[in-house]
């Protein structure tokens, strides 16, 4: 299975890593999918406050709009973002499927346990995704106005879970379908089928492959 990573160019100046620009209809503009196939993650970089050394990475994925915050001062390896955002995103979204009720809480940590097992083949490029832009520019507002509100220069880790949790759980629309979810569902759904051929099932977590009412479809969300 693929794993997409897709960095503004801004990140990938600060990263000092040279990623090669994805083609497409629109060289470094191009839409990004997760699918059966792939999952994909757009990042950018902002500083916390004007020039500040504090800075923080947005990443957010391309299905769902699940967002997490990482704060970082010095640059890092991509192998090293890579396992921070791993751990990050699927912690949360665990915490927050437990918190929601979604899974007992020893189904939700065999799911996080079978998504640790998942093989990627992970792909770095430069682009950005302008639907998933705007994402992103939203969480970078909520953000600074935050650490502004707080008088804080440094995002803490604590604070950066729960405004990602904030902002996971906010309403998203679907014009084309007419439908409605909220970020964490429809990783949450995605996670479930994407583990699906993963070792085997806790058979409390088996019977969840029917998804609760309030999460929308997989299938249905992709025109």
């Amino acid at each position: 299975m693929q794993l997409i990573y897709s960095t503004s160019k801004a990140l990938d100046k600060w990263l000092k890593s040279e990623l090669p620009i994805l083609e497409g209809t629109q060289k470094g503009r191009n839409t990004i999918v997760t699918d059966e196939n792939r999952l994909s993650w757009q990042l950018h970089i902002i500083d916390n406050s004007y020039k500040s050394s504090h800075k923080t990475i947005i990443a957010t994925e391309a299905n769902s709009r699940f967002t997490c915050f990482i704060p970082v001062e010095v640059p890092m390896s991509l192998a090293d973002l890579h396992l921070q955002l791993s751990m990050q995103w699927q912690q949360l979204l665990i915490e927050m499927v437990i918190d929601n009720h979604l899974l007992p809480n020893s189904d939700a940590v065999f799911l996080l346990s079978k998504l640790d097992e998942v093989q990627f083949d992970i792909n770095w490029t430069r682009n950005t995704d302008l639907s998933i832009n705007g994402h992103i520019t939203d969480a970078a507002l909520w953000l600074t106005q935050t650490l502004a509100d707080r008088g804080l220069g440094a995002l803490p880790h604590t604070l950066a879970a729960g405004l990602a949790s904030y902002l996971n759980v906010k309403i998203k629309r679907v014009k084309e379908r007419k439908q409605k979810s909220t970020p964490f569902e429809k990783l949450f759904e995605y996670c479930l089928l994407m583990t699906e051929s993963v070792g085997n099932k806790s058979p409390e977590l088996e019977t969840k492959q029917s998804i609760p009412n309030n999460v929308v479809q997989f299938s249905d969300y992709f025109k």
